[in-house]
C-alpha cells in the first residue's frame, strides 16, 4: 500500500513524549518559580519559632506538617498527570482510529479511481476507433458525391442536347 502504518505503541510513545516536551518547555519557568516558593516557605515553617508564637510547635511537628503538605501536593500533581494521561491515550486512540478511516477510505477512493481511468482510457480507445472510421466514410461519401455530381452533370449536359435536338427537330415538323 501507498501508507505506511505505524504501530499504535509507537505513535502513542512519540505522541506523548511530544507533549511531555512541550509541557516540559512551557512548564520549566512555572517550575523554578513554584521550587523557589516551596523552598522559601519550608525554609519559614522549619525556622525557629516568631517573636510571638502563636502556638509552639517542635521541629518534628514542622517537618510532618512540612511533609504532608509535600504529600498533598505530590497527590495532586499525580491527579493531574493521570488524568493528562487518561487524555492522551483518549486522543491516541481517536486519533488512530481517524487516521485508519481516512486511510482506508483514501484506498477505497483509490481504487475507484483506477477503476475510472481504465474505463476511461477503454473508452477512449473505443471513440478514437469511430472517429477513424467516421473520418472514412466521410471521405468515401465525398468522393462518391464529387462522382454522383460529374455524372448528373454530364447526363444534364447530355439531356440539354438532346432536348434542344428534339425541339429542332419538333420545330422542323
Amino acid at each position: 500500500p501507498r501508507f505506511a502504518m505505524v504501530a499504535p505503541s509507537t505513535m502513542r510513545a512519540g505522541a506523548l513524549a511530544a507533549l511531555l516536551a512541550i509541557g516540559g518547555a512551557l512548564g520549566m519557568e512555572q517550575h523554578a518559580s513554584r521550587q523557589r516558593t516551596l523552598e522559601a516557605e519550608w525554609s519559614r515553617d522549619l525556622q525557629a519559632p516568631q517573636a510571638q508564637p502563636k502556638a509552639y510547635k517542635s521541629p518534628v511537628q514542622r517537618v510532618r506538617k512540612l511533609l504532608q503538605k509535600m504529600k498533598a501536593e505530590l497527590d495532586a500533581e499525580a491527579d493531574k498527570e493521570s488524568e493528562m494521561y487518561d487524555k492522551m491515550v483518549c486522543w491516541c486512540e481517536t486519533n488512530e482510529k481517524e487516521k485508519k478511516k481516512a486511510i482506508s477510505d483514501a484506498d477505497a477512493k483509490d481504487k475507484e479511481l483506477t477503476a475510472e481511468i481504465e474505463a476511461r482510457s477503454a473508452r477512449f480507445g473505443n471513440l478514437a476507433a469511430e472517429i477513424e472510421n467516421t473520418k472514412k466514410e466521410v471521405k468515401a461519401n465525398t468522393e462518391a458525391l464529387k462522382t454522383a455530381t460529374t455524372i448528373r452533370e454530364t447526363e444534364a449536359d447530355k439531356f440539354r442536347e438532346e432536348e434542344k435536338d428534339m425541339v429542332q427537330a419538333i420545330a422542323n415538323l
